[in-house]
């Protein structure tokens, strides 16, 4: 009887150890896996578009420079508009970056693009731009999942753009990619999925790992959220078929949630992820840090940090150029790595 006492609490007491010995494997491998992305990751995949009030070209290039990144994301060249130059991207050149260059074929900063009518001559402008700055990766459009601001266009007709440019691109064996799914579309995209095939739980745990409280609600009050959610899927789907050499999305959502939505993006799409932006809506230097993690540990090549004051973005530097403690962040984090 009283051995029959005793082996309860010893059964108990080694189930708790193997459960420690388990976990702290776990917890070893984790960080093991951590070092060797790390380790793997030898290039610096880190860019900037990066501005403030009163800045030149030349100033803004050389904070680009003192802050670690080697590539640069300079204002979009328009396809209506091009004149045979683009003075920031020669500055930038001249210093040795290399760039992240997104080229619309019309609209503005408060305009969507309307889709290119001949896309022979759009081909044409598209060649000569590339012909003339050589960018290591040419962005088509931008977040062209929205039709309000940035993209007037379907999404069959994205696509079609999409092949054009990239296939000019590929004559030169150089890279192309989409415009930038928007932040909060993938959270919705993910989040959707897991509601889908793992119930509504599920849906909400990545909804409050990705965004505030308040961020939530906006999105989910969002009226045309399901229109978006298919948008969002089909362009996804049709990204490869149109030649394009990565996924491209935007991210300015928690880094906590960011392994799930590349998963997503990669796996919808078929192709690798990169980011030509991403940022974060306040000045808190660990989430720098851990966002810059996020992207190393999932073996990005590509990835430009969003440095501009821009709505709720927030920039690493002050206007007159200094740097905020997100900067200084920034600046260590490529220090200690590359």
């Amino acid at each position: 009887m009283k051995l029959k006492n005793l082996l309860g609490p010893l059964f108990l007491t080694a189930v708790a150890l193997l459960g420690l010995v388990l976990y702290t494997r776990q917890v070893k491998e984790r960080q093991i896996l951590t070092s060797e992305a790390f380790s793997r990751q030898s290039k610096n995949p880190f860019g900037l578009m990066l501005d403030a009030p009163g800045l030149t070209d030349s100033e803004r290039v050389k904070i680009v420079k003192d802050l670690g990144a080697i590539y640069y994301r300079p204002h979009s060249v328009f396809v209506d508009k091009w004149d045979g130059k683009c003075t920031e991207c020669q500055v930038a050149l001249d210093a040795g970056l290399k760039l992240v260059l997104t080229v619309r074929n019309n609209g503005g900063a408060l305009s969507p693009t309307t889709p290119p009518s001949n896309l022979r001559a759009y081909k044409q402008v598209i060649n000569d731009i590339f012909n003339t700055y050589r960018p290591e990766i040419l962005v088509v459009e931008n977040e062209e999942n929205s039709q309000a601001l940035f993209y007037s266009g379907t999404v069959e007709e994205y696509h079609s753009q999409l092949k054009t440019a990239c296939s000019a691109v590929r004559l030169r064996r150089m890279k192309c990619t989409n415009g930038g799914l928007v932040s909060s579309l993938i959270v919705a995209l993910v989040a959707d999925e897991y509601e889908r095939t793992q119930g509504a739980a599920k849906a909400n745990e990545y909804l409050r790992k990705a965004l505030e409280p308040e961020e939530i609600d906006r999105l989910l009050k969002s009226a045309n959220l399901k229109d978006q959610i298919k948008r969002g899927n089909d362009l996804l789907r049709g990204y490869k078929t149109a030649g394009a050499d990565f996924v491209n999305f935007h991210w300015y959502a928690k880094p906590e949630a960011f392994d799930e939505a590349v998963a997503y993006v990669e796996r919808m799409s078929g192709l690798q992820a990169l980011t030509n932006e991403i940022g974060q809506h306040n000045d808190n230097p660990v989430q720098t840090r851990t966002a810059m993690q996020q992207v190393v540990y999932n073996e990005f090549q590509y990835a430009v940090w969003f440095s501009l004051d821009s709505v709720k973005a927030r920039s690493l530097i002050n206007p007159d150029g200094s740097l905020r403690p997100t900067g200084t962040a920034f600046k260590s984090f490529i220090n200690s790595n590359f």
